[in-house]
């Protein structure tokens, strides 16, 4: 959603430019029976294409107060033929979240950068999507949890909350449980009418009674490096200090690193 007038106009003032360079052939039948010498499309004929109001598109690029929905901004993105880095510039302005942005080719070579980075590394490392279910990892995280990764409750929350054993191998569970819900809070709030992410709050809320009681508490954490420690199954007591880095390419993505400290 567009909440302010500098976000409509950077909105507006993008999608006309990229209306009027926009390059390639088009089907007679979509943008009318005139033939076109020039590059770029008139309004009418992108929201034509887009299968919206040409009024409603007007408005769009002129700046006003409208509220474009993730599907539509996706058809325009596709109309005016936008690089991944422009249409991902496009939803961040529009506040919007893009159905297709985890499946994007920019998404895709960051995913593929960032597995080879966490398989170099010495430390226990992972990388995390935007809904904290681990991607891939190292083998010394493997190490470091191997009743989680082999448990059916990969996504980081419903482990903490719903499996059993992660009370007795997460040193002071309930604060670290508190402190995890409030920064997964950051995360919510910038996918928030995310269907998927609604999904993952609402469960654990029907299936944990303390996971809602610490959601409706309505704390919120920055992400930052702290200490976390664990009671190993083999290995005994293990503390680490955690850091957690956002791709550049795909922000959605978080590597993160525990360094071992005595």
């Amino acid at each position: 959603m567009i909440h302010s007038g500098a976000r409509q106009r950077a909105l507006g003032e993008f999608l006309r430019k990229h209306r009027e360079s926009v390059t390639g052939q088009w089907d007679s039948k979509q943008v009318g029976e005139r033939r076109r010498r020039t590059s770029g499309l008139r309004r009418e004929e992108v929201a034509q294409m887009a299968r919206i109001t040409s009024t409603w598109y007007t408005r769009l690029e002129q700046g006003k107060e409208v509220t474009p929905s993730g599907a539509a901004l996706g058809r325009i993105a596709a109309v005016l033929r936008l690089a991944p880095a422009e249409r991902a510039y496009l939803f961040q302005v529009a506040g919007r979240v893009d159905p297709n942005g985890a499946s994007n080719f920019a998404g895709e070579l960051a995913s593929n950068a960032i597995e080879s980075s966490v398989l170099s590394i010495s430390y226990p490392a992972c990388v995390l999507d935007k809904y904290w279910t681990p991607l891939f990892w190292n083998a010394e995280f493997a190490d470091l949890f191997p009743l989680w990764l082999k448990s059916p409750e990969k996504n980081v929350l419903r482990y903490m909350f719903l499996d059993s054993s992660v009370r007795t191998f997460v040193v002071d569970w309930e604060p670290r449980a508190r402190r995890l819900v409030a920064h997964f809070r950051v995360e919510y709030g910038r996918y928030i009418d995310d269907p998927k992410m609604v999904d993952l709050i609402q469960g654990l809320s029907e299936e944990s009674d303390l996971f809602q009681r610490f959601w409706a508490e309505q704390q919120v954490l920055w992400w930052e490096g702290y200490e976390k420690s664990f009671n190993h199954p083999q290995r005994g007591l293990l503390k680490f200090f955690q850091t957690t880095f956002l791709a550049a390419a795909d922000p959605t993505l978080k590597l993160v690193i525990l360094r071992p400290y005595a």
